[in-house]
């Protein structure tokens, strides 16, 4: 059961991540010379739509674990599980994602032989940033899960 609920949720953050990815790749394909994206409502809400469905495959993860029986040990190692495969596959896709993009802006400047490892970097911050919340998020969900489990004693 833990081994499907961590494949489900990365498969989810990685499904979120992309979607989000493929739309904001639309919106830099649309900008003139590759001009600098504008800060907008629209890309606003878009962050913080999948900010918002990303916390909930976590905090469904941790509800999950704590439904399950799961021990507190091992909560934390799953998340930072999920948040590793998340990181890693989801960072990869949007790296793929957004490359020529970054490849034009960066040899605008005469740096297209730093495009390599700029998505480097970019992949390891989204792997970091993948583990610290899905550590953090999932083991905070499965405590207050269980604190909900938990039967109160009688008075």
């Amino acid at each position: 059961m833990r081994a499907a609920a961590i494949v489900l949720a990365v498969i989810a953050l990685v499904g979120i991540g992309t979607a989000e990815a493929l739309i904001s790749n639309d919106q830099l394909s649309e900008l003139p010379g590759r001009g600098r994206p504008a800060f907008s409502g629209a890309g606003a809400a878009l962050t913080l739509v999948g900010i918002g469905l990303s916390i909930a495959v976590y905090a469904a993860l941790g509800a999950l674990l704590a439904r399950a029986g799961t021990r507190e040990s091992v909560v934390l190692p799953l998340g930072m599980t999920v948040g590793a495969g998340a990181g890693l596959v989801g960072g990869g896709i949007r790296a793929y994602l957004v490359r020529d993009y970054l490849n034009g802006v960066l040899a605008g400047y005469g740096l297209a032989e730093l495009l390599g490892v700029t998505l480097a970097v970019f992949v390891a911050i989204s792997l970091l940033l993948s583990v610290a919340a899905g550590a953090s998020l999932t083991w905070l969900s499965f405590r207050g899960a269980r604190r909900r489990l938990r039967p109160r004693p009688p008075s």
